[in-house]
């Protein structure tokens, strides 16, 4: 039957042997399964002298280690399932009972170094491809008899399986409920990367900003299952998605809580104001010059005039021109293997920008505005953060080249409007800003000492608020 369902394929492996008088036999697939447990667990059972025939007998014998590993199944799609899977099956002739046998060993890499999300401080621990020990992650720092877990399998084909991890008592029973329905709804052929999942259960799909948290930091993810939100482990992936997620989250940085506070707020503040610029600082400069002269210092007006002496190009195709070098070389950067990916970048941007002006083809100031926005732009944590600024950039320069300042604010309104139009599973995505909760401003726009966030962020209204039962005894 096996054969059948799987084509004959070369790496199903089939070992028959003889028990108790009965002929038996083990399957696997080849690569997925431990061979040495098969071994030794065949040992074991050649050398017990028992006086049953049955397999199922094993629980009554001195092999409960075994039996433990085993689960009996009845049904076809049950045995393919472990069969593909990773798990090795047991079939004795004359019972119509399959046993599943648990030696998965499935190929991958072991815990390393986090590549995204680098910090000179804390934890270095970050999620590998291997579900069963990125949830170990999570346990190790999260030891609590609340913690649950929902599993579901979705795709299909790939059979692939999507936990849930919330922590009861805290979490909002209303927010379980939406997300596990809306996996359950999920209905693909396959899911080969955690972005499908993230895009059947997303609100505003069509938005360019993100509305769920992605981290490869095991303590990020701990973090948000104590304020209330949920966690989705998907099999196969090196991150982790964490729900409901608000703009103020992708700003926030994990070395901001490995610090004193007194030196994480400036750098949240900074970060946010290079985020705005980044957005608004290739358009601001495009409509100064093209629009609103009368704005810029006289002497600051005379030096961008000497050196736009020449230039052929108007001031907003000398923007877009250089902003989309600047992206293409950044792409490229990606693309290319590390050891030269960034001496690409680095040498490839300062070799055109010194060419383009030597050139005539752009002015110095253009170069120094680009690369200026560039750098801000990194500033943001998140990666999809960063990427929704490389469309923005472009899009405001327009509207400065058209309408000039007028432009540049009628877009930035727009854009307002519609981040506050964005909500996350039922969460406003300018909370706590819009609507305002003071209270949640200890941790979204600044950080607050540890000692005073003693309540849960109230935007994600959890059912025990309160995070600190004590108060801090010794005078500040």
């Amino acid at each position: 039957m096996l054969q059948a369902c799987l084509a004959s394929a070369p790496d199903l492996k089939r070992m028959p042997f003889e028990w108790n008088g009965s002929l038996a036999f083990v399957v696997w697939i080849d690569g997925l399964v431990a061979a040495e447990r098969i071994q030794m667990g065949l040992s074991i059972l050649r050398l017990e002298e028992v006086s049953k025939k049955s397999i199922s007998s094993l629980k009554h014998l001195g092999l409960q280690a075994l039996w433990m590993s085993m689960n009996a199944t009845e049904k076809r799609d049950d045995v393919v399932t472990a069969v593909l899977g990773g798990k090795a099956v047991l079939f004795q002739d004359g019972l119509g009972t399959a046993f599943i046998w648990d030696v998965e060993s499935l190929p991958g890499r072991q815990v390393d170094r986090a590549e995204k999300e680098p910090t000179l401080q804390g934890p270095q621990e970050a999620f590998v491809e291997n579900r069963v020990l990125n949830i170990a992650l999570l346990r190790k720092r999260l030891r609590s008899p609340d913690l649950r877990i929902l599993d579901f399998t979705i795709g299909e084909r790939t059979k692939t399986t999507v936990s849930l991890l919330y922590v009861e008592g805290i979490t909002k029973p209303q927010l379980v409920q939406e997300v596990s329905s809306r996996l359950s709804k999920v209905c693909i052929d396959g899911v080969v990367d955690m972005n499908v999942v993230r895009e059947w259960i997303t609100d505003a799909p069509r938005t360019i900003f993100p509305t769920i948290e992605e981290t490869e930091r095991p303590e990020r993810v701990v973090s948000g299952l104590l304020q209330g939100r949920v966690a989705i482990v998907v099999d196969g992936n090196p991150t982790c998605m964490v729900l409901p997620a608000t703009f103020a989250q992708f700003i926030t940085s994990p070395e901001d809580y490995y610090m004193h506070y007194t030196l994480a707020l400036p750098l949240r503040l900074l970060r946010h104001i290079m985020f705005w610029s980044s957005v608004l600082l290739p358009a601001v400069y495009v409509s100064l010059l093209t629009y609103n002269q009368d704005l810029v210092p006289t002497p600051l007006v005379q030096t961008i005039s000497s050196q736009r002496t020449g230039i052929p190009f108007p001031t907003v195709f000398e923007a877009l021109f250089m902003m989309f070098a600047f992206e293409a070389l950044r792409e490229a950067g990606t693309r290319l293997p590390r050891a030269v990916g960034q001496s690409v970048s680095i040498v490839g941007t300062l070799v055109i920008g010194e060419a383009a002006v030597r050139a005539g083809i752009v002015s110095a100031g253009m170069i120094i505005i680009v690369a200026a926005t560039g750098i801000a732009s990194f500033t943001a944590p998140a990666l999809g953060m960063v990427q929704a600024t490389r469309l923005l950039q472009f899009l405001f320069v327009l509207c400065a080249g058209l309408f000039g300042l007028y432009g540049v604010a009628i877009l930035g309104i727009l854009l307002i409007v519609h981040l506050a139009s964005i909500r996350s599973f039922g969460v406003p995505y300018l909370a706590p800003v819009g609507p305002t909760i003071l209270t949640d401003w200890k941790d979204a726009l600044v950080r607050a000492p540890w000692w005073d966030m003693g309540r849960r962020p109230e935007e994600f209204e959890p059912v025990d608020p309160k995070r600190a039962r004590g108060r801090r005894q010794i005078r500040p």
